[in-house]
């Protein structure tokens, strides 16, 4: 714990040396200058303990506009699928042999249930599933660039590079103790949209993976659920910065309005970075459903399992 706090404050040090290229400032009065020897050793220890603060302060303005930039940028890039060309093909290679193997069990179940009219029926359906999966699985990758593809043109059409400048807000702060206290919470907040942001991207490609085995999971009979859940998922994950682009839609013609409420410079300048962290709050929304979406099969899963089991063992 004391090595966290150390590298943290080792950071907002470093930070406060940083300009930010927005208009956040504190006006702190430091340590003046003095002819009178004695009141400046009066003065010495509210001046190193106003120093110290101003130092924070200035580190946390400084971070702010930090991660206001680095979650613009990954909220409008995500990694080229073709980087992983070589992990797809080993899972699309594990999918033909499974592929394969459910092929027999439709070729069993005509032979088996051949005189059966809703064995017949049901061996059909599951053809047909096999001859759609085929195609879908063929296409996969295509599929999911476009996904991409298409979520990249939504959340430019909703919001770009520009707008960076109207989440920049200016204002100066006068109270040591005002500013650390809005701007920790502030900071909180953005850290959490930018990590939301960063996993998505880091996501992107186990996503890419995992949706050639979604579709395959999907039209299968026995755990066609599992396969829309996980489809479920990717989309939320893939796209969540078209929602939060159309948020920052919202609130840039919130701010870009003359509303009397936010004149003051710096309630406007709070509500336009409570705004932005808004996108933290409803990405961990995001990423929590599309987890859940998977959970809640395996909960139902467990639960047949274990109605099975006690079943049989109230049999015996």
């Amino acid at each position: 714990m004391k090595r966290i706090s150390l590298v943290l404050f080792a950071f907002l040090l470093l930070a406060s040396q940083a300009h930010a290229d927005g208009g956040l400032n504190f006006s702190g009065s430091g340590c003046q200058g003095s002819n009178d020897l004695l009141n400046t050793l009066l003065n010495l220890p509210s001046c190193i303990v106003d120093t110290f603060f101003s130092y924070i302060v200035s580190g946390l303005i400084a971070s702010v506009q930090g991660f206001v930039d680095a979650s613009f940028n990954f909220l409008f890039s995500s990694p080229n699928p073709l980087w992983f060309c070589t992990q797809y093909n080993t899972i699309m290679s594990i999918l033909e042999t499974l592929f394969s193997i459910a092929l027999m069990g439709v070729a069993m179940m005509f032979i088996v249930r051949s005189n059966d009219v809703e064995g017949r029926i049901a061996a059909k359906k599951w053809l047909e599933n096999m001859l759609i999966m085929i195609v879908l699985l063929s296409f996969s990758f295509m599929i999911f660039q476009t996904l991409l593809d298409f979520n990249t043109y939504l959340a430019t059409s909703f919001a770009n590079q520009s707008m960076k400048q109207l989440f920049t807000p200016s204002g100066t702060f006068n109270s040591v103790i005002f500013a650390l206290i809005m701007l920790f919470f502030i900071t909180t907040m953005l850290v959490l949209t930018f990590v939301t942001l960063l996993v998505r991207y880091i996501m992107i490609p186990f996503l890419l993976l995992a949706f050639p085995i979604a579709i395959f999971l999907y039209f299968i009979p026995l755990t066609q659920s599992w396969g829309r859940a996980f489809l479920k998922a990717i989309a939320m994950i893939v796209f969540m910065t078209s929602i939060d682009a159309l948020v920052l839609l919202g609130l840039s013609a919130l701010f870009s309005s003359n509303d009397p409420n936010l004149t003051d410079s710096m309630v406007r300048a709070f509500a336009i970075l409570f705004g932005f962290s808004i996108l933290g709050v409803i990405n961990v929304f995001l990423i929590l459903s599309a987890a859940l979406s998977v959970v809640s099969q395996s909960k139902a899963l467990s639960g047949v399992i274990g109605f099975t089991v006690l079943s049989k063992v109230l049999r015996k």
